[in-house]
């Protein structure tokens, strides 16, 4: 049986001019031709995906061959975009493998005048009192002992203050009527004293003159012993007069009793017109320290609660109180630089470390963040700033800052 001849090549192929989309007959042998086209499109795509692998390569290894390159042609890696990607990140020049950089150790504090505020409360043993009249204003400034609210007690007080010195007058003139008197009595023992110094002159005459009768026969012997005691009782006179004069001047005028005893009633008088005194500043509240006004937390008539009268701060040198977390407080040493920052300001405050505290304690001190830590443990450091900073920070007191230390170097 005769078997069909493969009449294939016999049939015309159809080829596409590029330069003319008109089809062309070509009746020459295709033997095979139809497995070439397909070949050639698969290699497009293979084409595409080996150059973007190589360029992404190429952006993240940057071999040696690509970075000579640029360096031979003066071009930069993503230099030609403003958003480059896949792009080293420059790294800061080190002198070596072990350069060191400064550390900073940062806290969170606020601004406080000299020695804190200090808050202004009624003085001791005012009791019910209210406030009578406020003196000052916020922003006044105050010396130690200026009076800056007076309570309606005063009136009262002052009475008090006046009888005590009315009885301490009533007590003076006792006093000296005594010592009036004393002398009188004084004078009285030397008269009588002289008195009876006269008598016993006489009497001592007269039986001396008796005695010379009776020693002739002339006088009896009674008469003798009659001059005899009338001399005698004159000398006791005397010495009675005496002692009489020496309880008056052996131990001065001052140390009679009765002198003694006006004395010390006049004493008394006096301490209870100074307890009055005292007692009339309870009616007034009285600046303890030399300072300015920051704020006055009552007004007439009321009375002063927990916030007390007002309160006083020293702003003319302004400090910082700052809490440093427990694990870098041993950084930390007096006389290191701080810089203070804060919203409120535009320019750095610059201070030094003055003080460093003893005790571990809670942080007071939060930042904004909700996040943040709030039961830390901080130690207090407080940083006494210069003269040009103190002055900006007179106006921000209480304000929170953050504090910058530099305590040394890490590698």
């Amino acid at each position: 049986m005769q078997q069909p001849s493969d009449r294939s090549e016999d049939l015309p192929v159809l080829v596409m001019d590029h330069d003319d989309v008109s089809p062309v007959a070509f009746s020459g042998p295709v033997r095979g031709s139809r497995f070439r086209l397909p070949s050639r499109l698969v290699c497009i795509p293979l084409f595409l995906v080996t150059l973007f692998a190589g360029g992404i390569v190429g952006l993240y290894f940057q071999p040696p061959g690509l970075k000579a390159f640029f360096q031979l042609v003066g071009l930069q890696p993503g230099g030609g975009s403003n958003t480059p990607i896949a792009v080293p990140v420059p790294q800061a020049e080190t002198a070596g493998s072990d350069a060191v950089r400064p550390l900073i150790i940062a806290g969170l504090g606020r601004l406080i005048p000299n020695g804190d505020v200090v808050t202004v409360a009624l003085p001791f043993g005012a009791g019910d009192a209210r406030i009578s009249d406020v003196l000052v204003r916020a922003g006044d400034k105050v010396m130690k002992g200026d009076t800056i609210a007076v309570l309606d007690s005063l009136g009262q007080l002052e009475a008090l203050v006046e009888t005590a010195e009315a009885n301490v007058a009533v007590r003076e003139a006792t006093l000296e009527q005594t010592r009036d008197m004393v002398r009188a009595s004084i004078a009285e023992a030397e008269a009588s004293l002289q008195r009876s110094q006269a008598a016993s002159d006489v009497a001592r005459q007269d039986f001396d003159r008796t005695k010379s009768l009776s020693d002739r026969g002339v006088a009896s012997q009674a008469a003798l012993d009659q001059a005899l005691s009338v001399m005698v009782q004159a000398e006791r006179e005397v010495e009675r007069d005496s002692a009489t004069l020496s309880r008056f001047t052996s131990d001065g005028l001052d140390a009679q009793v009765d002198v003694v005893v006006a004395a010390r009633n006049l004493d008394s008088a006096k301490a209870e017109l100074r307890r009055s005194k005292s007692d009339l500043a309870k009616a007034m509240v009285i600046a303890p320290m030399d300072g300015t006004v920051l704020d006055v937390h009552v007004r007439a008539g009321e009375k002063s609660g927990e916030d007390g009268v007002a309160d006083i701060g020293d702003v003319e040198n302004m400090m910082a109180e700052v809490e440093i977390f427990q694990n870098q407080i041993g950084l930390i040493q007096v006389g290191q630089s701080v810089q203070i920052v804060a919203d409120a300001f535009q320019q750095s405050l610059t201070g030094v470390v003055s003080e460093i505290g003893l005790e571990v304690e809670r942080q007071t001190v939060t930042a904004d963040d909700p996040a943040a830590n709030t039961d830390a443990r901080v130690v207090e450091i407080i940083v006494e700033l210069d003269p040009a900073s103190s002055d900006i920070a007179a106006r921000f007191t209480n304000l929170e800052v953050v504090a910058r230390i530099v305590v040394g170097s890490e590698t």
